[in-house]
């Protein structure tokens, strides 16, 4: 599932557990984390991968934040 697409799944008691749980404000979670506007630390990476509790995935979150390529990268051999 894609961040944006959980935390907009997420009701209000359920969303402040998940900023909680991420040691981060709701508010926080409601702007900079959900429209990516801001880079976010490692351990912030961690936290909205591991505290959505198997339904974000880390190359979901890495691809929020436009960390990663969409398209796999193909090598030369």
């Amino acid at each position: 599932m894609k961040l944006r697409d959980y935390i907009n799944s997420l009701d209000s008691e359920t969303l402040t557990a998940y900023a909680v749980r991420c040691r981060i404000a709701v508010s926080y979670l409601r702007l900079h984390v959900k429209y990516a506007s801001k880079d976010p630390s490692v351990s912030l990476i961690k936290s909205l991968t591991r505290e959505s509790e198997g339904c974000v995935s880390l190359a979901e979150v890495l691809e929020h934040f436009g960390i990663t390529e969409t398209t796999p990268i193909i090598k030369a051999a």
